[in-house]
């Protein structure tokens, strides 16, 4: 059984949403010319990763606009989408930096609060309280968000719950190697497939990749290039690589946290 994976990297204009979103509507649209059927967007890409004032200011509850509108693109290409937004929870009032995987009807079918913020987030997101996952299709799923994939934790917190597949998104400070060595490792750690996009710019760093459970790079954009990056992932060489080394029964741990 395979799914059909797309990761973006674009360069997003900060608080021009009506841009930002004809940018993801074009790559969209790439993307299924390519028969993508899980398209992942880089982390705020809706809205851009600005200063925390402007993101803060672009929060809204979901469903919202923003989320309704990617909801939109979703059904219009027959594609699930996994989004990034600055979400206001309506209930507390919180805000957070939240991914949402939306599915090819453009119905939620899971939502992501970004655990590990990083630096200047903290002064406008409250970070959420776990590593939920959910079915698409015939594949386990499960998401992160960029400074997560720094902490083997989260994605082990994922395969414990099931994930077959991680989706990150990111806006990457760098440096470019770091990244790729993140969702390499985070891949190789736990046997699944892990996939990443990201925003480009002056600012940021890092391509948008698909790795195996082995780590290998299936497939990776160029520096600088709005694109989408595309390839299968089998769920036969998940199984094929925990027959061999199976991690996740092996694990110890009462010694680890000793």
């Amino acid at each position: 059984m395979t799914l059909r994976i797309g990761c973006a990297q674009y360069t997003a204009i900060n608080g021009d949403v009506t841009a930002n979103l004809a940018t993801i509507s074009r790559l969209a649209e790439q993307a299924a010319k390519d028969k993508v059927t899980l398209l992942v967007l880089p982390e705020l890409g809706v809205t851009g990763y600005g200063q925390p004032d402007i993101v803060a200011a672009a929060a809204e509850p979901i469903p919202g606009p923003i989320s309704q509108q990617l909801s939109t693109i979703a059904r219009e290409h027959r594609m699930a989408i996994a989004g990034c937004i600055a979400e206001k929870d309506e209930q507390t009032g919180l805000k957070h930096n939240t991914m949402l995987l939306l599915d090819e009807n453009g119905v939620e079918i899971l939502r992501y609060r970004k655990v590990h913020l990083w630096d200047k987030e903290k002064s406008w997101a409250t970070p959420g309280t776990g590593f939920p996952v959910a079915k698409l299709q015939d594949t386990q799923v499960g998401m992160i968000i960029c400074y997560d994939s720094r902490f083997p934790e989260s994605v082990r917190s994922l395969a414990k719950n099931g994930a077959q597949l991680a989706l990150s998104c990111a806006a990457w400070f760098g440096p470019d190697e770091e990244w790729e060595l993140a969702l390499r490792s985070r891949a190789m750690d736990n046997g699944i497939f892990v996939a990443g996009s990201v925003l480009l710019g002056p600012h940021f760093r890092g391509i948008a990749l698909i790795a195996d459970p082995h780590g290998k790079i299936l497939a990776q954009g160029k520096p600088g290039e709005d694109t989408v990056v595309s390839d299968d992932i089998d769920l036969d060489v998940i199984k094929d690589f925990h027959s061999r080394v199976p991690l996740l029964e092996h694990l110890m741990p009462k010694s680890y946290d000793a």
